[in-house]
């Protein structure tokens, strides 16, 4: 039959309830436990009994105070060394020895064990996210908060790069906010992510665009993005790997771009002026999801 040791809290819970003079029986139905396990309890079987150590372990301890080292010599060593020396003698387990070194009734102290041992804290982990939130400017996507999933607040935007042909420098960075799917395309000349970074800035602060979240994929060209969104005094949230789902504003738009610049075609010759044009027809396309109303029906409201 297994049994299970009372916690504190259990005999506080005891204490108490007989206190007010309840029965055993009353006491253990009350609790969820077995009647005979309160009145072992009373009888002061589970109470325990202090040893006295120094006494029954006077020859281990005079060995182990005289053998131990943490170098060479360690509490597992002096025990099977104690065990052939002195077949005899009472010698207690390892775990034993190390019970009494973490409850203070020996010389030894944890500051003399090979290895110090460090308590886990179940909300270390918590804490460590909290800080990284708190401190850190680019985070994974699975820190970006909830609530921006709602898209009831406009600056939370996803950034991405559109491409022409292979081996071209020339590529058109895509900006898209996710409540009202408004769209803004910049002509990038080089794939540099300190180039792409400068050039996204410089482009948010002419066009004062309104920045409470960025989203990107793991792109080469935004590695450096992050220095952008620590200028602005916001997070940067880095897509999973091969999620693009993650970002599906974004791969949407860009869907609709393609329509303006099928793909394959070359950005070399592409003009800001052509983008600015699409950014407009794109912009003022009725939307089901909107209730056929365009992205700036919807920015008009939210502003």
């Amino acid at each position: 039959m297994n049994y299970t040791q009372l916690t504190h809290e259990k005999k506080a819970q005891i204490d108490i309830l007989l206190a007010q003079g309840l029965s055993m029986r009353k006491v253990a139905s009350i609790l969820g436990i077995n009647h005979s396990t309160i009145s072992r309890y009373k009888a002061g079987i589970y109470k325990k009994r202090t040893i006295d150590i120094t006494k029954k372990y006077d020859i281990f301890l005079r060995y182990l105070y005289s053998h131990y080292d943490y170098k060479t010599c360690s509490i597992e060593i002096c025990v099977f060394k104690f065990k052939r020396s002195y077949l005899n003698a009472r010698c207690p387990t390892i775990q034993q020895v190390y019970n009494w070194i973490n409850a203070g009734k020996i010389k030894l102290t944890k500051s003399d064990l090979c290895y110090k041992k460090h308590r886990s804290n179940k909300n270390s982990m918590m804490r460590h996210t909290k800080w990284n939130f708190d401190n850190k400017t680019v985070l994974p996507i699975s820190l970006r908060p909830k609530y921006i999933n709602k898209r009831d607040q406009l600056g939370h935007l996803e950034i991405d790069s559109i491409l022409g042909k292979r081996n071209e420098y020339s590529s058109i960075i895509s900006i898209v906010d996710r409540c009202n799917r408004k769209l803004w395309l910049i002509k990038a000349e080089y794939k540099n992510e300190y180039y792409i970074d400068k050039l996204i800035y410089n482009f948010i602060l002419e066009q004062e665009i309104l920045v409470r979240s960025i989203t990107v994929d793991n792109g080469l060209e935004f590695q450096a993005l992050g220095l952008t969104a620590k200028k602005l005094g916001v997070k940067l949230y880095k897509c999973d790997p091969y999620c693009s789902f993650q970002r599906g504003t974004n791969e949407r738009t860009n869907a609709l771009v393609r329509r303006f610049i099928p793909k394959g075609s070359s950005m070399k010759f592409v003009s800001q002026v052509y983008l600015d044009h699409i950014c407009f027809e794109i912009n003022s396309m009725p939307g089901k999801l909107f209730d056929y109303k365009c992205s700036y029906d919807i920015e008009l409201k939210y502003n």
